[in-house]
């Protein structure tokens, strides 16, 4: 078996991907590396370097009780990050579920703090160590090692060892676990072995050139924790903290896991993350009753980013955007003439200026420049253009008619009011929408399900477009191959998504990324509106928040406070 060594596989991940930066009102804010509009990572392997982080003992650490008992060190110097303090963090949602497979944008600020993964990306869409502190893989992509690192504690006090991440990674199987995005990743795998407690050798089903962006979203978790009987209440995991309360719909309590394998992380003795709206948010941040929010209302962040008192940041690269799809199966809406009338009905320029005051970017394809099938030309095909709909529909042969969008207004506001102007246009050639404002979990279970009274549209939050284009067709609900949102099939959307998904040759990539752009545009059975900016909100004390680069994920590992 060739392996690759780990220098020519950073070299070939670092080729793949640009880092495209929105903007960042930040005091340190990043440098924009250049967009590469070129192939997925080059065939490569890594043998990443171990985190200079000491270990922690392999099986002397007993079982620990969560604590957020807040210290006070002395001062550091100016700029220095200092131990202890709570964080009081803010969220639009509650998460349905303490599952460590929930991929949602509110459950990273929320169970996913319990939670590590093998591998995580920095900044530059590279993977970095975490649980699995090396790696190497076969120069065809089907064949991956890790070398996990020794002494990780699970809260509880148990070592994790590769029979874990065998489980964790084989767990989505299972159909009452119900999660799409992780079972498709899942899949992948043809075979898991575990030669020693420290190895775990992974054989795909085919070239997995995007298998580094699976492993971002794949948190390891305690088998008897997830199959124990407080599940529902209770989540173990080997992050950098410990969940030690949940009020449902009002605030989860997290604690410093005194154990972490990064030694001197967290800094923080606990994060307090409240699910309030967006109104209360931005008045509880001004009363001082919170330290930062994500996602405030736009005009509260464009109103904040110039008050000294605070500070205002858009996460570079998250490969989020605002889609809208259609239920293809329903009449007239299995006709593509009239979904590509649907498409020229969005009126994305007023989304981005009237709603996101020009933070957002209108788009008719969801890549970002760090992708290598963005494509700056192919993003105004269909401006807003009224008449070109009506033609479109009367070619069609289709008059009036009503259907309904759903929508989860709580979590994507911005959403849901631009579903008022979508309205407004739609009414205009003669299409009647009736819009639906659902809790998320109920949206889920009649989209994900088909339930009757999902007849027409749906409207979501999306991501994944910063990263390997396959990792969309694969994991993204709106568009893998398998039970999509929008109930599309068809046999040249698969053809192309095996080639966009498995090429390694760069010549036919792009002429794969070529061929599956025009293809998504002509069927217009989800149609993206425009990026959606993950912004925060912090007072000055706040310092190093990460973003996370899935899903517009915030990580509080680094971050700490002033006293």
């Amino acid at each position: 078996m060739l392996l690759l060594t780990r220098r020519a596989a950073l070299r070939g991940l670092a080729s793949s991907v640009g880092l495209a930066l929105l903007t960042a009102c930040s005091a340190t804010p990043q440098a924009a590396a250049p967009p590469v509009a070129t192939a997925p990572p080059k065939p490569a392997s890594t043998t990443a370097p171990t985190s200079a982080a000491p270990q922690t003992a392999a099986t002397t650490v007993p079982p620990v009780q969560p604590t957020v008992t807040v210290s006070a060190p002395a001062k550091p110097a100016a700029g220095q990050p200092r131990s202890g303090g709570a964080l009081r963090n803010a969220t639009t949602a509650d998460v349905a579920t303490l599952d460590p497979y929930l991929v949602t944008t509110n459950g990273m600020e929320t169970s996913w703090l319990v939670f590590d993964r093998l591998t995580a990306y920095d900044a530059n869409l590279k993977p970095q160590p975490m649980l699995a502190e090396s790696w190497d893989f076969t120069p065809d992509f089907q064949q991956f090692k890790l070398n996990l690192r020794k002494g990780v504690m699970y809260h509880s006090g148990r070592e994790m060892t590769a029979d874990d991440v065998k489980y964790s990674l084989l767990r989505p199987r299972d159909p009452s676990v119900g999660n799409g995005i992780l079972t498709g990743i899942s899949n992948w795998f043809t075979s898991i072995e575990t030669p020693d407690k420290y190895t775990v050798v992974i054989k795909t089903d085919v070239p997995r050139p995007g298998f580094f962006d699976g492993l971002e979203i794949f948190n390891i978790c305690d088998k008897a924790n997830v199959e124990g009987p407080d599940a529902k209440t209770t989540i173990v995991g080997t992050g950098p903290f410990m969940l030690v309360e949940r009020a449902p719909g009002d605030h989860f309590t997290f604690g410093r896991n005194p154990n972490y394998w990064q030694s001197g992380r967290p800094y923080l003795d606990s994060v307090i993350t409240n699910i309030r709206s967006q109104q209360n948010m931005i008045l509880q941040l001004e009363g001082g009753s919170l330290d930062s929010i994500k996602i405030p209302l736009i005009d509260d962040f464009a109103r904040l980013k110039s008050d000294s008192n605070y500070v205002a940041r858009i996460a570079p690269n998250s490969g989020t955007f605002f889609e809208i799809g259609i239920n293809t199966k329903t009449p007239p809406l299995d006709d593509k003439r009239v979904r590509q009338a649907l498409n020229y009905a969005l009126d994305r320029q007023r989304f981005t200026d009237s709603i996101f005051k020009s933070v957002a970017t209108p788009v008719d394809l969801p890549w970002s420049q760090s992708s290598p099938a963005f494509d700056a030309s192919k993003n105004n095909v269909y401006p807003y253009d009224l008449d070109k709909a009506r033609a479109l529909l009367k070619d069609a042969g289709v008059g009036n008619f009503e259907t309904d969008i759903l929508v989860i207004g709580i979590a994507q506001p911005q959403l849901l009011a631009f579903t008022q102007i979508y309205q407004a246009s739609l009414a205009q050639i003669g299409v009647t929408l009736n819009i639906k404002n659902m809790e998320q979990a109920t949206w889920l279970d009649v989209v994900i399900n088909k339930k009757p009274d999902y007849t027409g549209f749906w409207g979501s939050s999306d991501t994944f477009a910063n990263v390997s284009p396959g990792s969309l067709f694969s994991l993204s609900p709106g568009w893998r191959l398998a039970n999509n949102h929008s109930n599309f099939v068809d046999d040249t959307y698969t053809a192309l998504v095996n080639s966009v998904s498995t090429e390694t040759d760069p010549a036919k990539q792009k002429a794969a990324f070529a061929s599956i752009n025009d293809f998504m545009l002509d069927q217009s059975f989800t149609m993206p509106i425009s990026t959606n900016p993950i912004t925060l909100l912090t007072t000055t004390k706040v310092h190093d928040i990460d973003f996370l680069m899935h899903i517009g994920a915030l990580g509080f590992t680094n971050a700490w406070i002033d006293a």
